[in-house]
C-alpha cells in the first residue's frame, strides 16, 4: 500500500514485541512453576484450592478482558500508569519496565495459570513414582528429592509448551498490543489485515514461523539438560 520495504517497518517494531514477550515470559514461568510446585506438594490444602481457583479464572478470562480491567483500575480510577506508552530500554530502563508492567501482568496472567495447572499435575505424577521413594530411602534431603528428581521430571512438558508460546509471542502479541496500544509486530499485523496489505501479512507470518522453529530447536537442545533420560549422541 505504501510502496515501502516491509523489513524496516518490522525491525522498528521488534523491540516492543520482544520486550513484551520476554518480560511476560519471565513472570509467567517463575510464578506459574512456583505455584504449581507448591500446590502439587500440598495437595488438598487451602493454598492448593485457592491457587487452582485463581488459575481456573486465569485460564478462563481472555487477555482483552484482564487488560481492560487493569487499565480501568490503574490508569483511570487510580492513575498510577496515567501516561502508558512504550519507552525504549536504551533511553530509560526504569521507565521502560514501569510502563510495561500492566501489559506484562495482563499477558502473563493467562499463561501463568496454565503453567501452574500443568506443573501441579506433573509434580503429583512425578512425586508418586518409584524413583522418588528410592531417593528418599537413600536418605537424600527432601529439598534435593523435590528439585533434582521431582521438578526435573515435571518440567519436561512445561519446557515444550514454553518454547511454542514464546516463539508465537515473538511473532506478535496481537491482542495485548491492541489493548495497550503498543506499536509492535502484532498491531502491525492487525493493521495489515485491515488494509488487505498482503506483503506485510506474509512478512509477519514468516517472522512468526521463524521464531517458532527457532524456539523448538532450542527446546530440543535443552531437553538433555532438564531430563536425564534424554541423551544426544
Amino acid at each position: 500500500k505504501t510502496h515501502l520495504p516491509v523489513w524496516p517497518d518490522i525491525t522498528s517494531r521488534m523491540s516492543i514485541t520482544v520486550s513484551l514477550a520476554i518480560g511476560a515470559a519471565v513472570i509467567w514461568l517463575i510464578s506459574g512453576v512456583l505455584i504449581g510446585v507448591i500446590s502439587g506438594l500440598r495437595r488438598g490444602s487451602f493454598f492448593d484450592r485457592f491457587s487452582m481457583g485463581i488459575a481456573l479464572a486465569g485460564v478462563s478470562l481472555p487477555i482483552f478482558f484482564t487488560g481492560l480491567i487493569l487499565q480501568a483500575l490503574f490508569k483511570y480510577k487510580w492513575p498510577v500508569w496515567k501516561h502508558l506508552r512504550y519507552v525504549p530500554i536504551t533511553d530509560n530502563p526504569g521507565q521502560w519496565a514501569f510502563n510495561l508492567i500492566l501489559p506484562w501482568i495482563s499477558l502473563a496472567f493467562l499463561y501463568a495459570a496454565l503453567y501452574a495447572r500443568l506443573t501441579r499435575a506433573g509434580m503429583l505424577e512425578a512425586m508418586s513414582e518409584d524413583y522418588i521413594r528410592t531417593a528418599r530411602a537413600k536418605g537424600l534431603p527432601e529439598r534435593v528429592v523435590i528439585i533434582r528428581h521431582g521438578l526435573r521430571a515435571a518440567l519436561t512438558p512445561i519446557l515444550t509448551i514454553f518454547g511454542l508460546d514464546l516463539g508465537l509471542l515473538l511473532g506478535g502479541a496481537v491482542i495485548t498490543e491492541q489493548v495497550f496500544s503498543l506499536k509492535g509486530v502484532g498491531q502491525y499485523a492487525v493493521q495489515a489485515i485491515a488494509n488487505n496489505d498482503l506483503p506485510k501479512i506474509l512478512a509477519v507470518t514468516m517472522l512468526a514461523a521463524f521464531f517458532i522453529v527457532l524456539a523448538n530447536m532450542v527446546v530440543d537442545i535443552l531437553y538433555a539438560a532438564v531430563d536425564p533420560r534424554v541423551r544426544y549422541s
